[in-house]
């Protein structure tokens, strides 16, 4: 039983060496020495005899070298722009990113509340700010028990939007300090990173979940939308539908010019080949297709658990009549394949 007992207390010591998180802060040069006093010497015993006097180009300077404070050797912590098409800076008070418009439904205070939810961060909504409560920073290279207070805002202007994370408060082991900028850039850049890489994380699984239901086929019905135009009924959520129409209208000889998810459109370019297409009416290439070159636009709106579909020509006004009933039977066919 000896034998063990030196082994077992320096396997102890090494553990409660490497459990602290100050080496991962600070440099191993504390300047711990830096008071003491340089050496010096006791002149020669000269008996009588008249030395040269000691040469002072090499000598040491007496000199007090103040202590240096502790430096955090951690690499600074900066924004990605890990969202497409995005920028990503520390402005001195709140690390940011800004993106396209037509991702603020992704990059939202509204998915920002849900994540924080999920995480058991407790919050209060200040108009377009989320003020956080004490929460910890989620680091493990921290000295005691850190945790901070975020103020985390959504910006649109100009085609863009933009999350920015500020730290309003700090606290070590329960007492508050005022952080440095370091700590400023390094914790909020840290926090914008983590939410965002979150969004980007789930906003891929819908993705991969949806590209997975769109092969589904989706049941619809003509009706009557509230403006008293034809429409077409999908038994399906609005995202489901949008992606699956994507898919579809192709076929139908409707290329995609460009589109806008967050509101719902599409611009298409209708191009049969020659005169007439393979469905009008109803499948029929005996006819003329009735639809004349050129371009129109898809409106596709939610309804619940459903989402309704228009057609418009490009002054927008909605198709009606034969027209309306042969595009949308055309796409009743192909949705539901």
């Amino acid at each position: 039983m000896k034998k063990w007992l030196f082994p077992f207390a320096l396997i102890t010591t090494l553990a409660a060496c490497s459990a602290s998180n100050e080496s991962k802060q600070q440099a191993n040069d504390t300047y711990q020495n830096s008071d003491d006093a340089l050496p010096a010497f006791m002149p020669l015993a000269t008996g009588g005899v008249n030395l040269p006097k000691q040469d002072t180009t090499y000598q040491l300077p007496q000199i007090k070298v103040k202590k240096a404070q502790h430096i955090d050797i951690r690499p600074p912590e900066n924004p990605l722009a890990i969202i497409q098409n995005s920028i990503a800076q520390f402005d001195g008070e709140r690390a940011l990113i800004a993106y396209p418009e037509d991702k603020q439904q992704v990059y939202s205070l509204v998915q920002v509340q849900r994540l924080l939810k999920e995480q058991g961060v407790e919050y209060k909504l200040d108009g377009n700010k989320i003020i956080t409560d004490w929460t910890t920073t989620g680091r493990s290279d921290d000295i005691g028990k850190t945790q901070i207070r975020y103020e985390i805002e959504q910006v649109s202007s100009g085609g863009y939007s933009a999350l920015f994370i500020s730290v309003l408060q700090m606290k070590r082991d329960d007492v508050i300090f005022t952080p440095n900028m370091v700590d400023k850039q390094r914790y909020s850049s840290d926090r914008l990173n983590q939410l965002v890489g979150e969004l980007n994380s789930a906003y891929q699984k819908q993705e991969q979940s949806l590209s997975n239901t769109n092969l589904a086929p989706i049941q619809s019905s003509f009706a009557t939308d509230s403006n008293g135009r034809e429409a077409l009924v999908l038994a399906a959520p609005f995202n489901q539908a949008w992606a699956k129409l994507g898919q579809v209208l192709p076929q139908l000889e409707f290329s995609i010019k460009d589109e806008v998810a967050g509101r719902g459109s599409r611009e298409l370019r209708y191009s049969p080949v020659g005169a007439k297409s393979w469905w009008w009416p109803f499948g029929s290439s005996e006819t003329s297709t009735g639809l004349d070159k050129g371009t129109y636009f898809m409106q596709l709106s939610a309804l619940g658990k459903q989402s309704a579909v228009v057609m418009t020509d490009e002054d927008g006004k909605a198709l009606s009549g034969a027209q309306a009933q042969a595009v949308y039977q055309a796409l009743q066919n192909v949705l539901a394949r």
